[in-house]
């Protein structure tokens, strides 16, 4: 069972941020987390979304000046960060910090030295490229970050947090994410929540209908025995079709999911399609999603 004991919420101010403070709280009153907020005053270049080159014409002193005036920004966000603290997470054990350079290498950085477990955070929030449903920010973390990543594309419509009913883990159709098998299924155990087991395989086009059902019969029942090898619980599901729009169907219209579990893993392992297809999933996922 992952234990997460020290849960990391970068937090901007955004209404993305806002919507997620009841799962972030809830989750760390469950596990009785210790919850580190932070905020990151974007560094020049990222506060203006350009190169570092873009202030090559601009003297030392103009530069100087310019990192002066931020310091009246970086104490009012503290101020900020210390009134969300003190009004959601009052009860709860918390530290807040607020750091000046780039913000997705400020969380990684912050995630590790305060040994985070658990990082949670929405897709997108007041960043240059908040026009894309991933921002860039989230992008980076997701894809550096060591640690399990809870994340929501739809923060604006979620619930206020309650304890996850149904999860679903979604598994690449090659390596079938075994390993992840009995994490996925011990948060689900932690929450008494129902579990399915979903992956989505290829559109085969150039195969007869026989021989895919057959290909589709075969893979759902290699899932079924590692199931059953695992003593695990879970209904399954293998459907044709790109990895978002599969696990988005099955989480909305046929489980009715508020959780949805992926392994992110690396290039090198067994979660390849899935992993490929982690951004997608996430922008289409109904509910919540977290990557192991």
């Amino acid at each position: 069972m992952p234990q997460f004991q020290n849960i990391l919420f970068p937090n901007d101010f955004s209404k993305s941020s806002d919507a997620v403070i009841s799962h972030v709280a809830g989750l760390a009153r469950m596990f009785d987390a210790k919850v580190w907020l932070l905020n990151v005053v974007p560094s020049l270049e990222d506060l203006h979304g350009v190169s570092e080159s873009y202030f090559g014409p601009f003297s030392a002193a103009t530069l100087i000046r310019l990192e002066e005036e931020r310091k009246p920004l970086v104490e009012d966000c503290l101020r900020r960060l210390q009134c969300i603290q003190q009004q959601h997470f009052g009860r709860l054990e918390s530290e807040v910090c607020v750091r000046s350079a780039g913000v997705a290498e400020s969380i990684v950085e912050y995630a590790r030295e305060t040994n985070a477990d658990l990082l949670m955070m929405p897709t997108r929030g007041l960043g240059p490229m908040r026009r894309f449903l991933i921002g860039s920010v989230t992008a980076k973390v997701l894809h550096d970050a060591s640690c399990p990543v809870w994340t929501s594309p739809h923060p604006c419509e979620l619930e206020p947090f309650h304890s996850y009913r149904r999860v679903i883990f979604a598994v690449d159709y090659l390596g079938m994410g075994a390993g992840r098998l009995i994490p996925a299924a011990e948060i689900a155990e932690f929450f008494h929540a129902q579990m399915s087991v979903l992956t989505a395989l290829p559109p085969d086009g150039t195969s007869g209908d026989e021989s895919v059902q057959k290909r589709n019969r075969a893979v759902a029942e290699r899932l079924r025995e590692q199931i059953a090898a695992r003593n695990l619980k879970a209904s399954v599901h293998v459907m044709e079709g790109s990895p978002g729009e599969v696990v988005r169907q099955v989480a909305e219209e046929m489980e009715e999911a508020d959780l949805i579990v992926i392994g992110r893993g690396h290039l090198d392992d067994s979660a390849g399609y899935t992993r490929t297809h982690a951004y997608e999933i996430i922008c289409n996922a109904p509910c919540p999603v977290l990557t192991l």
